[in-house]
């Protein structure tokens, strides 16, 4: 009789031990889950320096290093576009002067004392990622490569950059220019407000001073959907800088996403950090509203 109570005892523990074992996954099932825990961990990237930026709810999503200052290359000429938008008509003048022609390549490559339509210039910028161009900007609204960065500089402080000294229109290198990841987030986050500049940065290709030119960034031709709708974006690299590449997309949800990546080692690693990053960001918005 002894045997049979023990035996029944050990029975209802057993059962007893299954049941909470039952309800404590149930509970942990039915707690919420953060949109970061069901994103997954945030993507390692080996870029010198990185952020994701939800301009929409002006949140930082993502940082590495984002506030170290950083050459940024060819990225500074999104900050050339906003003053020219800011300043010129699309059909005003650009002129290009000799100092401005004989700046180092990347060039449009046109003559001393060429004249080009503003928005002819926005195009040659941002898709070309022209030099003489950027400085024939500059003289343009500026009166000078001094006189302009001074311009950039008082506007670069109004959109909240703490971290940014712009010395050059076109992002050629000068120890002195330097600026972060987060700053130039906030700088595409404003050049994507005006329709001008978006439009040159979704044109494939166009004539510009009887010119060919093709746009250079990879992610307008074939952007993977996993990232969102593609805004625009603007690479850079010289030797100092390495790979960069600002890129704002546009989630599900109509938020705007920014990411920056600094200092990649190679070109290719740079979209696949971006894609990497952007994709873990729109993960987030997904998990979120499920």
């Amino acid at each position: 009789m002894l045997f049979r109570k023990s035996t029944v005892s050990r029975t209802w523990l057993r059962l007893a031990k299954g049941l909470l074992a039952l309800c404590g996954a149930l509970v942990c099932l039915l707690l919420p889950v953060s949109s970061t825990q069901a994103a997954g961990k945030a993507p390692y990237v080996n870029a010198k320096a990185a952020i994701v930026y939800d301009a929409t709810a002006k949140k930082v999503l993502y940082d590495k290093l984002a506030d170290a200052p950083m050459y940024p290359a060819s990225t500074t000429k999104l900050m050339t576009a906003i003053l020219l938008v800011q300043h010129l008509e699309p059909d005003s003048p650009v002129y290009i002067g000799t100092k401005a022609a004989h700046q180092p390549r990347v060039r449009l490559g046109v003559s001393p004392g060429t004249t080009i339509r503003a928005d002819d210039a926005l195009r040659a910028l941002l898709m070309k990622s022209a030099n003489d161009v950027a400085y024939g900007i500059a003289e343009t609204v500026g009166g000078s490569q001094e006189g302009f960065a001074r311009m950039m500089n008082v506007q670069a402080r109004l959109l909240g950059c703490t971290h940014t000294r712009f010395v050059t229109p076109n992002g050629l290198h000068a120890d002195a220019h330097t600026t972060s990841a987060k700053d130039i987030a906030f700088i595409l986050a404003e050049a994507i407000r005006y329709p001008r500049i978006v439009k040159a940065m979704q044109t494939p290709s166009a004539i510009v001073a009887g010119k060919s030119i093709r746009n250079g960034n990879r992610l307008l031709y074939s952007p993977p959907s996993a990232i969102g709708t593609f805004i625009g974006g603007k690479t850079g690299f010289t030797s100092k800088a390495m790979y960069c590449l600002a890129t704002a997309v546009r989630r599900a949800d109509g938020h705007v996403m920014i990411s920056v990546v600094f200092g990649a080692p190679r070109k290719s690693l740079m979209y696949r950090e971006t894609i990497r990053l952007l994709t873990w960001a729109n993960r987030m918005s997904n998990h979120s509203a499920s």
